[in-house]
This record gives structure tokens, sequence and C-alpha cells, in this order.
């Protein structure tokens, strides 16, 4: 079970000049309650995450990557197992600095300045990405939303490119699977 706050939190879309803006702890009030609510009825032997926005893109305007680590902080001390560490959506003003994995700094430093649990996103979309997050201990999952959207098969072709037999595939499909394995093996053959 997720929850998100990102916009909440944020001092660029959070405007209130009451209880629950102006200062992180303000910002905060609000979204902990919600998730400390959700916690309570949420069985304790199930996990539950949290997406965090870790920067706005807007510099010192916005939420900091230090500050991103006080927020993981507070939602971990209310019971959250894992952070999902995304960025932005907070703004139009936002001047993103996309490429490739660009969110996993992001998470690397939650997990090691906070020592907490984390999940990276942010334009991961080939096996070798995923896997190097993982060994690197940048992250503790890595989650995947637009490589599935466009192949829906993604992880099993993934699999298939790394010579996987382990991958768990649906009955209906293993017909398939023995030959995409094969076509894969074929296709590494001939790069080399």
């Amino acid at each position: 079970m997720a929850t998100c706050y990102p916009c909440f939190i944020s001092p660029v879309s959070n405007q209130r000049d009451d209880e629950y803006g102006g200062s992180l702890e303000n910002r905060l009030r609000f979204p902990i309650r919600v998730f400390e609510a959700m916690r309570a009825v949420w069985p304790a032997s199930k996990p539950m995450s949290v997406r965090i926005s870790a920067t706005d893109w807007m510099g010192e305007q916005g939420v900091t990557p230090q500050e991103a680590v006080a927020i993981a902080h507070a939602f971990a001390q209310s019971g959250a197992d894992i952070i999902d560490v995304s960025a932005g959506q907070t703004t139009i003003n936002a001047k993103p600095v996309y490429g490739r994995m660009f969110q996993t700094p992001l998470s690397d430093r939650i997990r090691h300045e906070a020592g907490l649990k984390t999940m990276a996103v942010g334009n991961i979309y080939e096996p070798d990405h995923v896997n190097s997050i993982l060994m690197a201990g940048r992250a503790d999952l890595v989650c995947l939303g637009r490589p599935h959207l466009s192949d829906p098969y993604w992880t099993l072709n993934a699999a298939a490119e790394l010579s996987d037999n382990q991958q768990y595939w649906p009955l209906p499909y293993l017909a398939g699977k023995a030959q995409l394995i094969r076509l894969r093996e074929k296709e590494k053959n001939l790069r080399v």
C-alpha cells in the first residue's frame, strides 16, 4: 500500500499560512496524520510505502534533496516501511534535469543518509539499469512504470535477455518462453 503527498509537502504548491503551511513541520502535519491513520488500520504484517518528491526542481524555493531526507525520515518514524523516491510533478515551473536513471541519486541519498529502505524510479528502462541500482545498493527496489506501459511483457523479455530461467511465466505463455530465450541467445551470439 502506498500513499502520495508531494503537492501538500512542497512549499511551491502549499501556500497555506495556517498550521498546515510554511515550515516543513507544518507542511508535513496533515500528510503524517493521514499516513498514521492509514498505518493504524493497515495490518502490521503488510508493508506500507509512501511516495515522496525528493526535489521540486526549483532550487531552494522548493523541496530540496536535503529536505527530502527529513521528509523520508518523518514518514519512517510514522511507520513507513519503504520510501518511493520520485521527483517533481509539483509545479509547471520546474526545471528537471532528465537523463538515464536521473532520480536514482535521490533514492541513494535517502537510503544512505536516513538509513531507510527506498524504491528508485525515473527513466529506468533496461535490465542493466535495474541490476546496477540494486547491486550498488542505491535502492532496495526498482519500480518501472513507463517500460511496462510500452511493453506489458517487459519483465519476461528482460528475463529472457538475461537468460533467467527462474522468472515466473503465466501458464498460457510457457510455450513462448523457450522460444524467446532461444531467440535472445541467438541474437547475443550474433553480436559477438
